[in-house]
């Protein structure tokens, strides 16, 4: 039993000296040429000239973000009368659009009120989705569930 013990504690320490001492991997400065990969085939392996070991590149599954135009908000409106405004309902069930629809035209009646039922999370309509851009001054837009 003494002997079986001795045996792993040298193995867990040559284990952990080989962790510490170890070089650290070295990034490959020279970089060869890009296979080009057809669709469906496996990724080639290629050899570094640092490490005999062959280096697989993958695409990430998320895709490649490309770059986000920030927008600054629109002004606000300093008042809402005699401007056209979109209630644009996403989801909603069939009570909540008109619903808020009715009660905005009944409190503000100098305002162009425009209802939409949408029944998704994104245009859906590019007739619409244009109309809306070019005659509205605001929007609201809501999800209900």
């Amino acid at each position: 039993m003494k002997k079986l013990f001795e045996i792993v504690l040298i193995v867990l320490v040559a284990l952990c000296l080989t962790f510490v001492f170890a070089a650290p991997p070295q990034a490959n400065k020279a970089s060869p040429a890009k296979q080009t990969q057809k669709p469906g085939e496996a990724p080639q392996a290629k050899q570094t000239s640092v490490s005999k070991e062959p280096v697989y590149e993958f695409l990430n599954p998320k895709g490649i973000p490309g770059p986000i135009k920030v927008q600054a908000l629109a002004p606000r409106l300093d008042t809402i009368k005699g401007k056209t405004i979109y209630v644009v309902a996403c989801e909603a069930g069939p009570q909540t659009g008109p619903f808020l629809y009715n009660y905005l035209k009944a409190h503000y009646p100098d305002t162009n009120w425009v209802h939409v039922q949408h029944n998704g999370f994104g245009p859906t309509d590019p007739k619409t989705e244009g109309e809306m851009l070019q005659k509205a001054h605001a929007l609201i837009g809501g999800q209900s569930w």
